[in-house]
């Protein structure tokens, strides 16, 4: 995978993580709580992300991998917050996907050497 790809990737699932819940900041607990209740999440996807573009053997290929998914998998319920309605849901849910999918076709046997 292209170290362009791999930081688009990145990229796309920390923005998506921004985007969760943003519209009103007093609405309810999940408005800007992810940021804090997934902060673990967050902290090591974010330096499983720094060990692969360093050294991008499939090994840490594999545990950036599982990192984004253990993430993806903790944002998801936040899709349901009360704030996140109409077309906001949609593309949120739709950028859930999207996530979800490059994930999901990330080939680590072919890890850079």
């Amino acid at each position: 995978m292209s170290k362009k790809i791999f930081f688009t990737l990145f990229l796309a699932i920390s923005v998506l993580g921004l985007w969760t819940c943003k519209k009103d900041s007093n609405a309810d607990a999940c408005s800007g709580a992810w940021a804090s209740e997934l902060s673990s999440e967050i902290n090591a996807m974010s330096s499983a992300a720094q060990t692969y573009a360093t050294d991008p053997t499939p090994a840490n290929c594999n545990a950036y991998k599982q990192s984004v998914q253990t993430y993806l998998d903790a944002l998801a319920p936040y899709g349901n917050c009360a704030t996140l309605t109409g077309q906001d849901r949609a593309d949120w849910q739709a950028a859930l996907d999207a996530a979800q999918q490059s994930v999901n076709a990330l080939d680590c046997s072919g890890a850079l050497q």
